[in-house]
């Protein structure tokens, strides 16, 4: 099982650097290297050995006009560099409507236009962006003579909510026409983005038929939060994965945490996400809404909780502490020094990091039927338990869990 990192933030990347090695790729938001070109592209290709893509972002361009605009009126500023890197009147189909229309299919500029557009993006703009003046000061000092390409273009991609509708339909036809157009040799990897509820036996089979002459394929679905979906929504996920995977298409989950990661039985072969964050989205959030909140992953929950929650957790069972080599080193076993993760988002990325490198590795050699029992044997000993905390910075973290019901609904879901 493949982890691919989602990058969020220029903070990050000396980080990222140091913690390279717990990774296999990167995912680098468009609207990110639209408005940060210099320094993202100088990010990307100081990482050679990281194979790495370009995610559109088309599906911001069907969100609410006021999603787009800043206080003024105005588009935002990555918003307005995207639409000018994609196409010359995209930027004006936008503005020209009211704050609380979005785009329809037919409104967007010509199809075939709008996918050169992002081809050409996604080919070009870190090559031209390690180029600039200034650049070459800063890839020298990691020794790196040119920009690598993507290991795979992506079509621009959009929220269907029913198959078969227009948007449906419309990113299919951008996914032809991407194939069409890209040269030989570059690989095309479309997006299937929607509800759970749109993955219906005949939905499903007719999505496999729609996507498997790519020969991979990404999956994003809409809102999948891991600590909250049922059991059925769970199954209706896995029936996608295996329909790709028996028809020999790779497939990987453009968001995903621990729960998406188990679908590795089935056949997914990576899942992309933050640094404690964007292990699931909503098509409807802003791109750029903040940074994440301090958080701690437990790994036996596989999940995280708020810091408040975690000092009362692992006070009541120490045996929880992780013993990972950045908790061995900075909480020595002590719940005590849990204080020590406070106001310090490094430590905490370090230890994420870590866990997630080692749960990746560990469902390698593992199977359903293990991962289940271990499920419930964390649900058995410590639900009860820590259902009663308080998560005293609940408000602040957005980690409002207290219980460990949904690990019962995992270990059910995958056997």
């Amino acid at each position: 099982m493949q982890t691919h990192l989602r990058f969020g933030m220029q903070r990050d990347k000396p980080l990222i650097h140091q913690e390279k090695g717990k990774i296999d790729g990167i995912v680098v938001p468009a609207h990110i290297l639209a408005h940060q070109t210099p320094s993202t592209s100088v990010f990307i290709s100081s990482l050679p050995e990281k194979p790495y893509l370009i995610d559109p972002m088309t599906f911001v361009f069907q969100n609410p006009t006021e999603a787009h605009v800043n206080e003024a009126g105005a588009l935002r500023q990555s918003i307005g560099k995207l639409c000018r890197a994609y196409h010359p009147n995209l930027a004006e189909c936008l503005q020209g409507l009211d704050a609380e229309e979005a785009l329809e299919p037919d409104e967007l500029p010509d199809t075939e236009e709008l996918c050169e557009g992002v081809l050409k993006f996604q080919r070009e703009a870190v090559a031209a962006g390690s180029a600039l003046s200034g650049a070459r000061k800063y890839l020298d000092r990691y020794a790196v003579s040119r920009a690598t390409e993507p290991r795979a273009v992506v079509p621009p991609y959009f929220y269907f909510e029913m198959i078969g509708d227009g948007w449906y339909e419309l990113a299919l036809e951008c996914a032809r026409i991407t194939a069409r157009l890209a040269p030989e040799g570059v690989k095309v990897l479309p997006v299937v983005h929607c509800e759970v509820d749109s993955l219906t036996g005949s939905g499903i089979a007719r999505i496999s038929k729609d996507y498997s002459p790519y020969g991979q394929v990404m999956m994003w679905i809409n809102n999948f939060v891991q600590g909250a979906v049922d059991q059925g929504s769970i199954a209706q996920v896995r029936s996608l994965v295996r329909a790709f995977d028996e028809n020999e298409v790779s497939i990987e989950s453009l968001y995903g945490g621990y729960l998406m990661m188990l679908m590795s039985f089935d056949g997914l072969a990576a899942v992309s996400h933050g640094i404690l964050y964007t292990e699931s989205k909503s098509t409807t959030l802003t791109p750029g809404s903040g940074g994440p909140a301090e958080r701690y992953y437990i790994p036996k929950f596989h999940e995280f909780r708020s810091l408040g929650q975690t000092d009362l957790i692992i006070h009541r069972h120490p045996e929880l502490i992780c013993d990972c080599a950045v908790c061995k080193r900075h909480m020595g076993g002590k719940p005590d020094n849990i204080v020590r993760y406070m106001d310090n988002p490094e430590l905490l990325q370090e230890h994420f990091l870590t866990v997630r490198r080692a749960e990746a590795d560990a469902l390698g050699a593992s199977s359903p039927q293990k991962e289940a029992d271990a499920l419930r044997r964390t649900y058995a000993a410590y639900h009860a338990s820590i259902s009663d905390l308080p998560n005293p910075d609940a408000f602040i973290s957005k980690a409002p869990m207290k219980g460990l019901a949904y690990l019962e609904r995992w270990a059910s879901a995958i056997v």
